[in-house]
């Protein structure tokens, strides 16, 4: 009696490439500390849990890519790049420093606020002695950011400056 013929078998189905800019973000946090001529930036994006696995599968393209998208948003000189994900948190963490001009007496935000459609006054930037402070939703992203200074502040729609 003849052996039965096995049943063809699909091809397994390739990893589907992750398209990572249509990754949704569920939270976005960015903290800028300056000091000196230096603004430290810190951004911690958080990710729904089947969106962080996505990511981590292509843990190396997506840092790169995150380094990539900050260069083209903010088209500023910036180095010391690092970006992180924190597994337990499900959240992955960018840092650079933004390096400004020399011998200022203020610092110019029109490149960070103006990809974002932000306005320090127009959008009710929260000004403390020390820090401004925004919460809101930036293309359906709960985002809060904080801008923190060695010394007390004034400002006006896009620059700080130290009070007198």
């Amino acid at each position: 009696m003849p052996e039965p013929t096995p049943a063809p078998t699909a091809p397994s189905p390739l990893p589907k490439k992750i398209e990572l800019g249509q990754l949704k973000k569920v939270e976005r946090n960015i903290t800028i500390e300056a000091e000196g001529e230096t603004l430290h930036y810190f951004e911690v994006k958080e990710w729904a849990e089947d969106e962080f696995s996505s990511l981590m599968k292509e843990e190396d393209r997506f840092s790169s890519n995150q380094i990539e998208e900050f260069k083209a948003t903010y088209q500023v000189n910036a180095g010391n790049f690092d970006v992180k994900a924190d597994e337990e948190e499900k959240s992955t963490i960018l840092k650079c420093d933004v390096y400004t001009q020399p011998r200022t007496l203020y610092y110019d935000f029109h490149w960070f606020l103006k990809p974002l459609g932000l306005d320090f006054i127009d959008d009710y930037f929260e000004r403390s002695e020390r820090e401004l402070s925004w919460e809101g939703s930036l293309d359906g992203v709960k985002t809060t950011i904080l801008l923190k200074f060695p010394f007390k502040i004034s400002n006006c729609h896009a620059h700080v400056w130290p009070a007198e």
